[in-house]
């Protein structure tokens, strides 16, 4: 989704006694709690009410013993998070080995989600008819893998942005204050993220700085105003990127194809 980090980008651990580490606000915290003389049990727990898939990646994680045979060593392992139960991932034999090797990617929302087809959505823009698609599905300039199933809306700076579907605030930025045509321009983006109840989430991006006016965890109606349009991130010219994913381990997504109420999904004329 224009090279999107959203929801996949790793933020800075917070580490206390050298047991605990948290992420992205405290979305979800491992713990290392010691399950013999020699081995320390990782294990990682959601703290905010929402799904978020996630891979731990660790040269030192090892498999949970079951008393058979030698401790296997695991690159990685992947999580879903959609309980508030504690989820083991594996064993270590140095807690500051695994501080020092371990990362993690995550993305939220639901790995098994299965997008209602049935449901038209209605252009986050209104009138609908005043915002052309400058990108519509499979678009040239970014439209592609991931991120085919996308529109974007081009739109002067602080347009309103009304939520396409019905649902729950699952994550927010709005502190970036960059934009531009690269890549690297990507992790500036602002943005809404809604879960709806199929499990399938809607993302709005390229806000404008400060531009979010709902929070975490927030019910929100269809046609709601969630925030106004921006030109941060990878992003040429302002507009609003607007797409349904479905979330992924390894930090990835899936984009869905979906109906505009009224409205194409092609890029005008």
């Amino acid at each position: 989704m224009l090279a999107f980090l959203f929801i996949s980008l790793t933020f800075s651990l917070s580490i206390t006694a050298k047991t605990t580490g948290c992420f992205d606000n405290k979305r979800f915290c491992f713990e290392l709690t010691p399950s013999s003389s020699s081995l320390f049990l990782v294990s990682v727990q959601r703290k905010v009410e929402l799904p978020v898939a996630l891979t731990l990646y660790s040269s030192v994680l090892q498999d949970i013993p079951t008393g058979k045979g030698e401790l296997k060593s695991k690159a990685h392992v992947n999580a879903f998070l959609d309980t508030n139960d504690q989820v083991p991932l594996g064993v270590v034999k140095n807690a500051d080995a695994f501080w020092a090797s371990m990362r993690v990617k995550w993305t939220v929302g639901r790995v098994d989600a299965i997008h209602d087809n049935a449901y038209t959505y209605l252009s986050p823009l209104q009138p609908a008819g005043e915002y052309r698609i400058v990108q519509g599905f499979n678009g040239n300039f970014s439209h592609s893998g991931a991120s085919r199933y996308a529109l974007d809306f081009a739109a002067p700076v602080g347009t309103p942005i009304l939520a396409a579907r019905e649902g729950v605030v699952i994550d927010t930025k709005d502190d970036g204050t960059k934009g531009g045509p690269t890549p690297k321009f990507a992790k500036h983006a602002n943005y809404v993220v809604v879960l709806h109840s199929d499990g399938t989430t809607g993302e709005y991006y390229h806000l404008k700085y400060k531009g979010v006016v709902v929070t975490r965890g927030q019910t929100v109606k269809r046609g709601q105003l969630i925030g106004y349009t921006g030109n941060t991130g990878f992003s040429s010219l302002p507009h609003l990127h607007f797409g349904i994913y479905v979330a992924k381990f390894h930090g990835k997504y899936v984009s869905v194809p979906f109906s505009l109420n009224g409205s194409s999904t092609k890029a005008a004329p």
